[in-house]
């Protein structure tokens, strides 16, 4: 995808459209059965892991069940900037799922046909946005001369109050100067090369508490689900972009600029489907998910520093800036078909194809905000740039003994992007594996995924040359879950 690192080069802390992608794009996750299928079994259901994609699924379980799923994850990136690659790894481990189902076998003939029902609470983690990032290059080009195209025209009187994350910094360490007039400015590197290191790390993910989950299974050809869902997101993102200057007749000799952004967010949602068996060896799956309301808080600051033949200039503490901000996303509507065919003792292969409209994103301000505003730009960039897509998984499961289990799959998540946008970006694939272990009342299961996505990234001003790097992101995921059903 494209990334656009800055706005007025500074840390994305203008909510934009990138924003509302951020939290619509989910993928597979939960269980380590669910994640070494790629998502791919949704119909076959009997797994916590389904609540996230078609709660129907939980219908079919005819035992109480208790898991617990952590997730360890690896991502790497390969960076290239000015032709040098780079490569930067980190390891972080969260928990992916925990959850209860209570299921309740009925008599039939008393029950008008309902053969059992299933009250189920707990949670899948279906988004990571764990990476460490970092690139270094030449550049003829710098981050200041962004700077000096965003506040050219503005008085200096009032530069810190119009740039105070940017610009403001710059002028306030003397990497950016005054020009011959009022609104102009000049900087001491204007020709030469930059030495440019930039390093990014990402954390946070996105969460479903599926607060209550109701199924139940209607004469052993219908299943039916439905789920009351919490989504938490968090997102943190520290960068720190530092530049040194090649020739030493410059006065300004480098400058450090980092920056910090926080975001934290409570959505709800409601999920609901059904799954159809013609024939016992068939299942086919339909579910549909209303749009998710986050209500959004976002946190950021910058700072810099700078050095010079007359020392180091910096920033006194007390005029660092900070910023905050509350606001609403609503995500797209979302649906989905699935399909499983079940090859007797051999095991059973599904797919599953997700429709989601990007564009239908919105942002908002909070009702009664004391300084409201209306994000029409925003709005109407998500309806350009965005478009709808259609996300495929295919999963299989074969039955090696009557106790052991190997898993694979295959996903891939379509481009949100439209052509018109700019961005030629292919989608998101993964490779997934696994295995699981029946031990009668206890279960183990593991799973290896593999997700790979690429990433057009600019530190600033992308018309300026010099501002562009690409990252190929592959997250290695080992999962693990511990079960028991009574």
């Amino acid at each position: 995808m494209i990334s656009l690192a800055l706005v007025s080069s500074g840390l994305v802390f203008a909510q934009n459209e990138e924003d509302a992608l951020r939290y619509s794009l989910n993928y597979f996750g939960g269980t380590a059965r669910n994640m070494a299928t790629a998502g791919g079994l949704t119909a076959m259901g009997g797994d916590f892991g389904n609540a996230a994609q078609n709660p129907a699924g939980l219908a079919r379980f005819t035992r109480s069940n208790l898991s617990f799923t952590p997730h360890f994850e690896i991502p790497t990136t390969k960076s290239t900037f000015d032709g040098n690659e780079h490569k930067s790894s980190r390891f972080t481990a969260s928990i992916g799922n925990l959850s209860y189902v209570k299921a309740y076998k009925l008599d039939p003939n008393k029950y008008n046909n309902w053969y059992s029902v299933q009250i189920g609470l707990g949670f899948n983690r279906v988004r990571s946005f764990n990476d460490s990032i970092s690139y270094a290059g030449y550049s003829d080009s710098s981050i200041l001369h962004s700077f000096i195209n965003d506040a050219w025209g503005t008085s200096s009187a009032y530069i810190y109050d119009a740039f105070p994350f940017t610009a403001g910094l710059a002028y306030d360490v003397f990497a950016m100067d005054p020009g011959f007039n009022d609104g102009e400015y000049t900087t001491a590197f204007q020709y030469g090369q930059a030495f440019h290191e930039r390093a990014l790390w990402r954390k946070g993910g996105i969460s479903e508490f599926n607060l209550l989950t109701l199924s139940g299974n209607y004469a052993n050809k219908l299943l039916l689900g439905v789920s009351f869902n919490y989504v938490r997101a968090t997102y943190s993102e520290r960068m720190r972009h530092q530049e040194t200057y090649v020739d030493s007749l410059n006065w300004l000799n480098w400058i450090d600029y980092s920056g910090r952004l926080d975001i934290k967010g409570n959505g709800i949602n409601v999920r609901a489907g059904a799954i159809y068996m013609p024939i016992p060896q068939v299942r086919l799956g339909l579910a549909i998910e209303t749009p998710t309301a986050y209500w959004m808080k976002d946190y950021w600051t910058n700072n810099m520093r700078s050095g010079t033949d007359e020392g180091e200039k910096f920033v006194d503490s007390e005029y660092i800036p900070t910023g905050s901000y509350e606001y609403k996303i609503r995500t797209p509507f979302k649906a989905n078909f699935s399909a499983a065919y079940v090859m007797k003792k051999y095991g059973s292969v599904g797919f599953e194809v997700e429709y989601v409209d990007y564009s239908g994103s919105k942002l908002k301000s909070r009702k009664f905000d004391s300084a409201p505003y209306s994000f029409a730009a925003e709005n109407a960039q998500i309806e350009n740039i965005y478009r709808s897509a259609l996300n495929f998984k295919v999963g299989l499961e074969g039955r090696i003994t009557k106790k052991l289990y190997a898993r694979g799959g295959f996903a891939y998540y379509q481009t949100p992007y439209t052509e018109a946008s700019g961005n030629n970006q292919k989608g998101t694939t993964f490779i997934t594996g696994g295995a699981g272990y029946n031990f009668g009342t206890v279960y183990l299961d593991a799973a290896y995924v593999l997700q790979s996505t690429q990433e057009e990234y600019y530190a600033y001003d992308p018309t300026i040359p010099g501002s562009r790097a690409d990252f190929n992101i592959k997250n290695s995921k080992v999962v693990f879950t511990i079960g028991c059903r009574f």
